[in-house]
């Protein structure tokens, strides 16, 4: 049996960079509660703080590239910084023909989560911006608590 200590990185999640189909950054625990005081609409159910993340990579760009992907060490992602506003900057996100909703905040550093994704493509020899329409934000709430519950945001 292997020792705490030599698994040591399965425990950590805050600010780290994981591969699980997509290609995801989970926020400090500061932003996580940043975005735990944030007033959310009737009806919307926050998600658990495990489950919050930002997408940087999509699996669908992502899929050739699963055996490299698989055993890269990423470097530091930067820290998300949530947009805030005087409503607290949580948008609802509704699908089409679905009656799936969420909430989100975008990210005011949209640039550098950019930066971070070009560098991660480039290292794989792929295509640097992999997804020039991606708004990088956080789902944060939907009508369940459920995070696969959650519209598909670009």
């Amino acid at each position: 049996m292997q020792s705490l200590f030599e698994n040591w990185r399965r425990f950590i999640t805050e600010a780290a960079v994981s591969y699980s189909g997509i290609l995801k950054a989970m926020p400090s625990s500061k932003v996580v509660s940043e975005i735990q005081s944030l007033e959310l609409p009737e009806g919307a159910v926050m998600l658990p703080p495990e489950k919050l993340h930002v997408t940087l990579v999509h699996q669908s760009i992502l899929k050739p590239y699963r055996k490299e992907i698989k055993s890269m060490e990423f470097p530091e992602a930067p820290e998300p910084k949530l947009v805030r506003t005087a409503d607290g900057a949580v948008e609802l996100q509704e699908a089409v023909d679905d009656p799936k909703r969420s909430w989100v905040v975008f990210l005011e550093n949209q640039e550098e989560m950019r930066a971070y994704v070009n560098q991660v493509m480039e290292s794989l020899g792929a295509q640097a911006d992999p997804e020039p329409e991606r708004g990088y934000h956080i789902s944060v709430a939907n009508l369940t608590g459920n995070p696969t519950d959650s519209v598909r945001y670009p």
